[in-house]
């Protein structure tokens, strides 16, 4: 006598055979826990792609704001798009965070699908988000679990036995406050050193205006007036200027009664440094004001 057959139980991370008996489908809240696990790794990449264009913004000054947010958009809806589609058509048949609460996506007949019917499907979930969520929302109510982008697609969501609701709940709380932290951080971080950045640049700028003062001076000692070009004290500041800090200077003038003024541009803002003599006696003490607009990129004595 033949002892029963054990019913065919798969691996978690791994789907069964095309033949094996259907498993159940997965539902809108696993899926939802599978979503949040998924956005948290694709935030990391986002988060590394936002700190390198942010630190090229702040570089390359001027309007390299506009086109670093132009630049992160861009690359998270294309990493996006790239994760699920190469992880859905790759042989686990599944992303990380599908994988992890034990879920795996087919076609109606239970075949893996190729890469572009994979990307098929994670563009349809464009009118998911269009319908106000409700086309997510349909995962909980249709007969076999589909959202409304697995319906235009042809795809389904299974559900493997085995993997713990309990586990999958708490690693997305831990994943969604990781998210909120990462956020914060982020947001905290990179302007700050985008800041520190521009002041350091801002930094060439004024010695090159610094290293003028001099000349400035003992012209006006020489010859009872203030210069009125460069010419005159064979001193141009722009030459001097270094190579990184170019980019944030547009001119630097020499005005009436010895004022060198220097334009600059930074982070789409336009200003101007000042720095003007005063003679006291056989002395010239110098000041240095800038524009309320570019205040906090300029040092602490050029702030008044």
């Amino acid at each position: 006598m033949s002892s029963p057959t054990a019913a065919y139980t798969p691996p978690v991370d791994q789907p069964p055979p095309l033949g094996a008996a259907a498993l159940p489908y997965g539902g809108f809240w696993v899926r939802l826990a599978a979503h949040v696990v998924d956005g948290f790794i694709i935030s990391i990449g986002v988060f590394v792609i936002a700190f390198v264009l942010g630190l090229a913004a702040a570089m390359l000054g001027g309007g390299g704001g506009d086109a670093a947010s132009i630049g992160i958009t861009v690359a998270m809806v294309l990493l996006g798009q790239f994760y699920h589609a190469y992880f859905v058509s790759s042989e686990k048949m599944a992303t990380p965070g599908k994988r992890l609460c034990g879920l795996y996506v087919t076609d109606l007949e239970g075949h893996r699908l190729g890469f572009g019917h994979a990307l098929g499907r994670n563009l349809a979930a464009l009118a998911s988000y269009l319908t106000l969520y409700i086309g997510f929302i349909m995962a909980g109510f249709t007969e076999r679990k589909q959202a409304l982008h697995d319906k235009i697609a042809g795809t389904l969501v299974h559900r493997q036995p085995g993997s713990s609701a309990v586990i999958v709940i708490v690693i997305v709380l831990v994943l969604f406050f990781g998210v909120f932290v990462i956020g914060i951080l982020a947001a905290v971080a990179i302007p700050a050193y985008q800041d520190y950045t521009v002041r350091a640049k801002m930094s060439g700028v004024i010695s090159a205006m610094d290293a003028v003062k001099t000349p400035i001076a003992e012209y006006a000692a020489n010859k009872g007036q203030w210069p009125t070009t460069w010419e005159q004290i064979g001193a141009n500041p722009m030459s001097q200027v270094p190579e990184s800090s170019r980019a944030l200077v547009e001119e630097i003038r020499l005005d009436q009664g010895g004022v060198v003024v220097g334009s600059v541009k930074i982070q789409g803002k336009q200003g101007q440094i000042r720095m003007a003599p005063k003679q006291m006696g056989d002395k010239v003490d110098w000041t240095c004001t800038a524009s309320p607009e570019i205040k906090k990129n300029v040092p602490l004595r050029c702030r008044e």
